[in-house]
């Protein structure tokens, strides 16, 4: 049995968008995006998004619902997607290392042939769209078994169908250039140029505590069982070497330095990290605005 978290972090994209249209920024950059739902609320609203990550399926999904404008899977690609395919060759004891402990014979066998199946997409959008909406029947895996009476016994393929002919509601354009990349957050800072940076750090040894979805989603995607979050911030900004306060303050302080030409600030954390992050924050910008909507959801708004 594993710990599933409500959510990793708490982002709303209609108090950010607020945010913005108050500021009158109409370009946003987000080097610690996660999972880029809020960039697709965004670009919806006419926002020009650029997204990074250290997580390499945060940014295929990044493709998907944030760069691709108008690409989406047709039945019979989604069909090709989630059934095992004659001829084809798969790597069916890929994720045998889970049989027993997190799933069933048969769905460690339909995550290898997923994984195969989405490798072969023609695009990098519909290989994002796929990816999120396997990751969706992946979550409803996990949460049956902790909820075994409350779900239906779905088959692995009518799933992973359903949630992947529900990703193309997801994609639209919005007559701007959009992207994201793989990669560390000052890379990612320093890439665009935009009229806000958001940032919403993960906090201290957070690799430690993260979403069982999360990581075990990354290594779906890597086609390893063994892969851990560790290996993603071995030698990040955030990783291991700012455990500490001291280090985690240094680290962002370098941010906030690198974000210099940005108009706008929007760092979001919590009552509970407020003492963390604001006393920087107001080392690096001459106007700082607290938005407090929630104890778990606080905005610090910042500008020169």
């Amino acid at each position: 049995m594993i710990e599933l978290q409500e959510r990793t972090r708490r982002i709303s994209p209609s108090r950010l968008h607020e945010i913005l249209l108050r500021h009158n920024c109409a370009s946003l950059v987000d080097p610690f995006m996660g999972l880029p739902t809020h960039l697709n609320y965004l670009k919806r609203h006419g926002i020009a998004c650029h997204g990074g990550d250290l997580l390499e399926w945060f940014v295929r999904v990044g493709e998907g619902i944030v760069v691709n404008d108008l690409t989406i899977l047709r039945d019979s690609e989604v069909a090709e997607i989630v059934e095992m395919l004659p001829g084809r060759i798969y790597s069916l004891d890929m994720f045998k290392a889970w049989e027993g402990v997190f799933f069933s014979e048969e769905q460690c066998v339909y995550l290898g042939v997923w994984h195969d199946n989405v490798r072969n997409l023609r695009s990098d959008g519909q290989t994002g769209l796929a990816i999120l909406g396997l990751w969706r029947a992946f979550c409803y895996w996990l949460q049956k078994t902790q909820n075994a009476d409350d779900m239906q016994d779905v088959p692995p393929s009518e799933l992973a169908w359903s949630y992947i002919r529900q990703t193309e509601q997801w994609v639209i354009a919005n007559m701007r250039r959009n992207t994201v990349r793989q990669t560390d957050v000052l890379t990612t800072v320093a890439a665009q140029k935009a009229d806000a940076l958001f940032l919403c750090p993960p906090a201290r040894n957070s690799f430690r505590s993260a979403d069982a979805r999360i990581w075990m989603w990354e290594a779906w995607w890597q086609g390893n069982p063994y892969f851990t979050i560790e290996h993603a911030y071995r030698d990040s900004l955030f990783g291991a070497r700012a455990a500490d306060p001291p280090s985690y303050a240094r680290a962002f302080a370098s941010v906030l330095e690198h974000a210099e030409a940005y108009p706008v600030l929007v760092v979001q954390t919590t009552e509970q990290r407020l003492g963390d992050v604001e006393s920087l924050v107001r080392n690096a910008r001459r106007k700082v605005e607290i938005l407090a909507p929630h104890s778990y959801e606080m905005y610090l708004v910042a500008t020169n």
